[in-house]
């Protein structure tokens, strides 16, 4: 089983997004509430990450809301040893609906992966709670006080989020790579750069969706790399039945029937020599519609791959661009990518039956 630690730079910048924000909380917080503030801080920080619109930000908005509650009654009330927990736990969730956010799932997070992200958080709060105030104070003797409590709310800021680390463990093959190496070895020189040039692209732009990004863009980025795929094997088959030896070997035996049809002098073995010479030349016929389709697969495997290319620059120019322009900037990309998994659907006179060799 193929197990595989998937978006690297979602963890990281949800990993960063929370150590900056526990430690801007934690450096204005008393050392008795380190581990509340730091909780609170990461979970605002994580809501407040750029880049998100609409329910994406709803969602976070709610849950660091959840976090926050539970932290600021933990300070009030510090003999309900279970609001620290609790509020570790909605730090959890909130890194789950993140990671879902990330996948573009149009589903509901499974209930599992809820209950390991609150368990994983409520430790990484208990932890908090008997670490930070001795880190800050061993701090606190090198760097002012403030420093020292904002270095602290940092660390925990990091710990939990590798706490996370777990929402980024799948298990199972990539459906698009396991496609790629199933054919990789029976796809000709050509077409195989092709083939692993729309699976390049199609990684390096599933890397680069922004958080928030409308949630069937991955969906269609996967499906028109899957279609690449299917027209590289296609591609790949035609090449196979079009092949010039095999034209070649046509053209001489229906030559070479028709020179024998002009100088046959019995009428019966003349007509037979042309009956089988026209049955060549259907041959040479379909063999020509076979080498037309293939030159179409071929082109169609080149705009697929330019597509999904042009996909992965999109979404790189997209970094740093406001909300609203980026938000208009993903609707005309999930359209593009619509239209070209449309175009491939409608597509079906590629598929030709490679010709058969008839005596």
């Amino acid at each position: 089983m193929d197990v595989r630690f998937e978006d690297h730079a979602q963890f990281q910048r949800t990993a960063g997004l929370a150590a900056l924000g526990a430690g801007v909380l934690a450096a204005m917080a008393p050392q008795l509430a380190l581990a509340p503030a730091a909780a609170a801080g990461s979970a605002i920080a994580v809501a407040l990450a750029p880049g998100l619109v609409g329910p994406a930000r709803r969602r976070r908005v709610a849950a660091a809301a959840a976090c926050v509650l539970a932290a600021g009654a933990a300070v009030v009330n510090a003999r309900a040893a279970w609001l620290l927990p609790l509020c570790g736990a909605m730090l959890g969730v909130l890194f789950a609906i993140a990671r879902r956010d990330s996948t573009q799932e149009a589903v509901v997070q499974p209930g599992w992966v809820m209950a390991l992200a609150a368990a994983l958080g409520a430790g990484a709060a208990l932890l908090a709670s008997v670490a930070l105030a001795p880190l800050a104070a061993a701090l606190a003797a090198l760097v002012p006080g403030w420093l020292a409590n904002g270095a602290s709310g940092a660390a925990f800021g990091l710990w939990a989020g590798l706490a996370a680390a777990p929402l980024h463990v799948a298990a199972g093959a990539d459906a698009v790579e396991a496609r790629l190496n199933a054919l990789r070895f029976s796809l000709p020189q050509e077409v195989r750069g092709l083939a692993e040039r729309a699976v390049a692209a199609r990684r390096g732009a599933a890397e680069e969706l922004p958080a928030g990004a409308r949630g069937d863009l991955r969906g269609l980025i996967d499906a028109l790399a899957l279609a690449a795929l299917d027209v590289a094997e296609r591609t790949s088959q035609l090449s196979r039945a079009a092949a010039p030896a095999l034209e070649e070997e046509l053209q001489r035996r229906f030559a070479q029937l028709q020179k024998s049809a002009a100088e046959a002098e019995d009428p019966s073995a003349r007509s037979s020599y042309q009956r089988a010479a026209e049955a060549l030349e259907g041959q040479l016929e379909h063999f020509r519609r076979v080498r037309r389709a293939r030159e179409r697969a071929l082109a169609r495997l080149h705009e697929d791959v330019a597509n999904l290319e042009r996909a992965r620059f999109s979404l790189t120019l997209l970094h740093g661009s406001d909300a609203a322009r980026g938000a208009a900037e993903l609707d005309l990309l999930h359209d593009r990518l619509q239209h070209g998994a449309l175009a491939f659907e409608a597509e079906e006179d590629l598929a030709v039956a490679p010709p058969r060799a008839r005596a």
